[in-house]
């Protein structure tokens, strides 16, 4: 007799797949800022930290060994995949959608910017500058990635019993800062807190669930970068 398959998550196997897909960013951001720390620069300023394409396809061949072991485990608890196909979804209004949600986490960041630092100017380059630097490993990275963190905190993490879901957002948040301080505790109190959140409410208030605007909002900024005034405003 087969076993029941389950469709939500204990609290354990929240914790679990926390160390298993992002266990490795919390340490690694950690150590960074630790050694930030230690030896201080510039202060960050909300422009993309840049890397190679060598360390994209590094990072892209990370986050595919992490997902296998996630969906190991998943197998292994006899989980329900159908709860979140079934909210990756095409639709008529995906680019809309996916375009609509960049564009206001984009401005929020800047407004946050603003606020933070003092109307200092982010170190931001025009957009000529931002698209010249796409390359094949940085798509293909951001893609991954944008899937890769939002079905986390999207999926994973909400994928409770309704009277947990709050708590599970909430600790949704501090593990988002948590493997963003390598930007400096500014910049990750503004994508971990500050475009967690917004996520979180844009997502609840759909009306037909759907991940993938997510997915692809959340590559975009990892493509072009978390901004839209500063493109114009040099």
């Amino acid at each position: 007799m087969n076993k029941e398959k389950i469709t939500v998550l204990r609290w354990f196997d929240i914790v679990i797949l926390t160390i298993i897909l992002i266990g490795q960013g919390i340490v690694n951001s950690t150590l960074l800022y630790l050694d930030m720390l230690k030896n201080p620069v510039v202060p960050y300023t909300g422009n993309g930290v840049e890397f190679s394409s060598l360390q994209n396809y590094r990072a892209l061949a990370n986050q595919l060994v992490w997902l296998f072991l996630a969906v190991l485990y998943l197998l292994f608890r006899n989980f329900d995949f159908s709860v979140w196909f079934k909210k990756i979804r095409l639709t008529a209004w995906l680019p809309l959608q996916t375009i609509g949600i960049f564009l206001l986490i984009a401005l929020a960041m800047d407004i946050f910017h603003l606020l933070t630092y003092q109307f200092a100017n982010p170190a931001i380059p025009s957009l000529p500058g931002i698209f010249s630097k796409l390359d094949l490993s940085l798509i293909l990275y951001s893609l991954l990635n944008g899937f890769y963190e939002e079905i986390f905190f999207l999926g994973i993490c909400l994928t409770v019993k309704p009277e947990y879901q709050k708590w599970a957002f909430l600790y949704s948040l501090i593990i988002r800062f948590s493997f963003h301080t390598y930007q400096g505790l500014g910049a990750a109190f503004g994508i971990g807190i500050l475009m967690g959140s917004i996520f979180y409410f844009l997502y609840k208030k759909m009306g037909q669930k759907n991940l993938l605007p997510f997915f692809l909002a959340h590559a975009i900024a990892d493509m072009i970068g978390l901004s839209i005034i500063f493109y114009f405003w040099q």
